[in-house]
C-alpha cells in the first residue's frame, strides 16, 4: 500500500470516528465504559480532534509524491 492509499484510508477512518462523535453529542446518546458514564463533553472534543487528524489525513493525500530516492536525496542536503 503506498503513502497515498494509507493517507486515504486514515482519512476515512477518522471521519467515521469523528462523525460518530458528533451524533453522539447532538442525540445525546449514552456512553458508559466500566460503570462510568462518560459525558457528552469528551465526545465533543474527540470530535474536533478526529476531525483534525482526519483533515490533515486527507491534505496529505493531495500532496505531492514523493519517491524514497528523491526524499533520500532531500535529508542528505
Amino acid at each position: 500500500m503506498n503513502q497515498k492509499a494509507l493517507n486515504w484510508a486514515v482519512g476515512i477512518i477518522f471521519s467515521l470516528i469523528s462523525i460518530l462523535h458528533l451524533t453522539r453529542s447532538i442525540l445525546g446518546w449514552e456512553a458508559v465504559i466500566g460503570g462510568v458514564e462518560i459525558s457528552i463533553g469528551v465526545s465533543v472534543v474527540a470530535f474536533l480532534i478526529a476531525g483534525f487528524l482526519a483533515y490533515s489525513a486527507f491534505k496529505l493525500t493531495r500532496g505531492k509524491e514523493v519517491s524514497p530516492s528523491e526524499d533520500k536525496e532531500k535529508i542528505m542536503q
